[in-house]
């Protein structure tokens, strides 16, 4: 019960007391996502789920950098994998300063996978590279609700690459310095 408040009070106030524009110099951002897959891989489709909390920092007005820690978790018909990794990203907002904002977004990194199939198992790393587009509504001047298109596409070690479209949805809390 306590840390449930500790939470609770933690996130109201970074809401209450940056009272900084969102994607300008000097702004951090703190969030992530969640997205839904079909990972055209090996010649069959399968579904998956991902997460990718991120932190970032704006170097100037509307351009930031930051680094993402994609989870991935798939399930499919005896085969179960584990992904990871650190992909390193951009994002460039566009348009006129308002409740709702554009931007693009790429990035590349490396990953690792783990696998199991039936009663044997493998571990794999590959790099792999992002591009999308998406736009942000804020609901005040620090949190910001996100919606990505994008494409994903890795390279294994051992195996074949797959690309993926995804479509994400996330948050971020943007506070100043």
């Amino acid at each position: 019960m306590k840390t449930t408040i500790l939470i609770i009070t933690l996130f109201c106030s970074i809401c209450i007391l940056n009272s900084y524009s969102q994607p300008e110099k000097g702004t951090y951002m703190l969030g992530g996502g969640a997205s839904t897959s079909i990972d055209f891989y090996n010649g069959y489709n399968s579904f998956n789920i991902s997460l990718y909390p991120d932190i970032g920092y704006f170097f100037s007005d509307n351009f930031a950098m930051g680094a993402s820690l994609p989870l991935n978790v798939n399930i499919h018909e005896g085969y179960r994998n584990f992904g990871y990794g650190i992909t390193p990203f951009f994002r460039y907002y566009f348009g006129p300063a308002s409740d709702i904002m554009y931007f693009v977004t790429g990035a590349v990194g490396i990953r690792g996978l783990t696998s199991k199939y039936n009663d044997s198992s493998s571990s794999s790393s590959g790099v792999t590279g992002s591009a999308g587009a998406g736009g942000t509504y804020f609901l005040n001047r620090s949190i910001g609700l996100e919606v990505i298109l994008g494409y994903t596409y890795s390279k294994w070690n051992e195996s074949d690459a797959s690309s993926d479209i995804d479509l994400s949805i996330g948050f971020q809390i943007y506070f100043g310095r």
